[in-house]
């Protein structure tokens, strides 16, 4: 009878029956972390997982990053805590079992080459929304919450080391428009602002137009994406940065006003 126990803990997500079940993946990164601790928090989630880069239960020093980033104990599935890899599909399905939401914090970086660019921006991204579907009789019930870049759209990218893996991300980014899953993909402008959450005007737009007043914060990035996670954002897709004015509160409206012109219910 423990036995049994204990593999439903594996399988269920944690609270998965008080509200959404979600998996982080990328989860021990700079904005990964601050996500997963923000839904850990927030009444409008009941299950939260991460997935941190790694293979089989977690080495001692995967353990230790993730100990370190989300504040965990054991640091294994008992915690919600999965270690795979999002190019190896293989690795990911006990991760991925029951949930609801998967947001994707995922990303090369300049210095990775071309090869594991596209594995990682692109095919990554396929992998997960494959598994988040599997089995799914209803695909309208899922949602992928991806966070992307503001570039893509352009063939010169603002640094050429980018220039791959903005091609990547676009592929990703019409992949999941044309998937059927809904879906959010939020393009910041950049990720280096160090105000922290809360403090600057959001500046939300398409087709990377917006001027780039200051970069915004992991955290208001991770709140951005909580937002749409909570709120079940889909067919959205929309550049996000900084600019000049008081500092934006209210969320739902910025993904109101996110929307084109012709979707938006206002």
């Amino acid at each position: 009878m423990l036995s049994s126990l204990l593999a439903l803990s594996v399988v269920a997500p944690q609270n998965a029956q008080s509200g959404l079940s979600v998996l982080v993946t990328g989860a021990t990164g700079r904005t990964g972390q601050v996500l997963y601790n923000y839904l850990k928090v927030d009444h409008r989630v009941g299950g939260v997982r991460a997935l941190v880069h790694g293979s089989g239960s977690g080495s001692p020093e995967e353990r230790m990053k993730a100990k370190q980033a989300l504040n965990c104990s054991a640091c294994d599935s008992t915690e919600g805590i999965f270690y795979g890899d999002v190019t190896v599909p293989s690795s990911l399905t006990a991760a991925f079992a029951g949930i609801d939401t998967v947001a994707i914090a995922v990303a090369s970086g300049s210095g990775s080459n071309s090869t594991m660019q596209k594995e990682i921006e692109f095919n990554g991204v396929e992998n997960q929304a494959k598994l988040l579907v599997s089995g799914a009789s209803d695909v309208s019930t899922k949602q992928v919450v991806l966070c992307s870049a503001m570039g893509t759209g352009s063939p010169q990218p603002p640094h050429p080391g980018l220039k791959d893996i903005m091609f990547w991300k676009l592929n990703a980014e019409a992949f999941l428009g044309a998937s059927g899953i809904p879906s959010a993909v939020v393009k910041p402008c950049g990720i280096e602002g160090s105000y922290g959450r809360g403090g600057k005007k959001l500046l939300v737009g398409h087709d990377d137009e917006l001027p780039h007043y200051e970069m915004i914060s992991h955290e208001d990035l991770a709140a951005v994406m909580l937002e749409a996670i909570a709120s079940r954002a889909s067919g959205l897709r929309f550049d996000l940065c900084v600019g000049d004015g008081k500092p934006t509160t209210d969320l739902a409206e910025l993904l109101e006003d996110a929307r084109y012109p012709w979707d938006q219910s206002k």
